[in-house]
């Protein structure tokens, strides 16, 4: 972790930027990774507030590689106007075991997220990833297809239930779940990248959950709207401090 913390240091003096959020995200996030995996760091920035008083475009993502870690932030700018539209890559971020760093400021950030939750959005989202990756697997030579499935389905029954996001690994979220003994069974050997005997049984069992979650979320309306007066007020808040 001191090693990420420096490279982040690094990143601010280098760029001339304010990290206010730094997390892990992908495999090591959710508790699937193995010795091989790479370090995802996902990160929130500011600039000084002449950065933004500007008539001409400005870059709004950043991104470092650093051996085998990756580093991605975006411009609070772009992160604000994301969470309003409830974007899943950057409510992940909030939901990370790991933090590297969260200052004073992201309290606001965490707020608007919740407030700003459309739940049959980020449902259709899920769901499309599950029917991609799906299709995708025909294609590969590994599992990993049928391990993002796994997620989108998770995540999907979460989201319908809880109205949130979970913060608990894929492996723990599997477990407490009401799925199937096979899907239970198989998506462990998934999770310790074991090599399924027969992927075909599961790759069916999953399109007909992705198929059930697709059903509910059809029927749901949609509640929640952005509200811009509020993350321009937010916005305006942090980049005056």
């Amino acid at each position: 972790m001191s090693t990420i913390t420096a490279k982040l240091i690094e990143i601010e003096k280098k760029n001339k930027i304010t990290i206010l959020f730094a997390c892990e995200a992908g495999s090591r996030a959710f508790g699937y990774e193995n010795k091989n995996s790479d370090h995802d760091i996902r990160f929130i920035y500011t600039h000084d507030l002449d950065w933004y008083l500007t008539v001409f475009p400005q870059t709004d993502v950043l991104e470092v590689n650093s051996g085998k870690v990756e580093f991605h932030g975006w411009d609070i700018k772009k992160a604000l106007y994301l969470i309003g539209k409830s974007n899943p890559s950057i409510l992940e971020w909030f939901i990370s075991p790991t933090i590297y760093k969260e200052t004073e400021e992201v309290k606001m950030l965490r707020e608007l997220s919740t407030d700003c939750f459309s739940v049959k959005p980020l449902l259709f989202h899920y769901i499309n990833m599950g029917i991609t990756n799906l299709k995708a697997q025909e294609e590969r030579s590994d599992q990993k297809g049928m391990l993002y499935v796994l997620k989108s389905i998770l995540f999907g029954r979460w989201i319908l239930e809880n109205e949130s996001l979970p913060r608990s690994t894929l492996p723990q979220l599997l477990q407490d779940s009401s799925l199937n003994d096979h899907i239970k069974i198989q998506g462990k050997a998934l999770f310790r990248r074991e090599t399924l005997s027969n992927p075909e049984h599961l790759i069916v069992n999953l399109e007909e959950e992705l198929n059930l979650l697709e059903k509910k979320a059809r029927l749901l309306k949609e509640r929640r709207v952005m509200d811009q007066n509020r993350i321009d007020c937010v916005f305006r808040s942090i980049v005056r401090r």
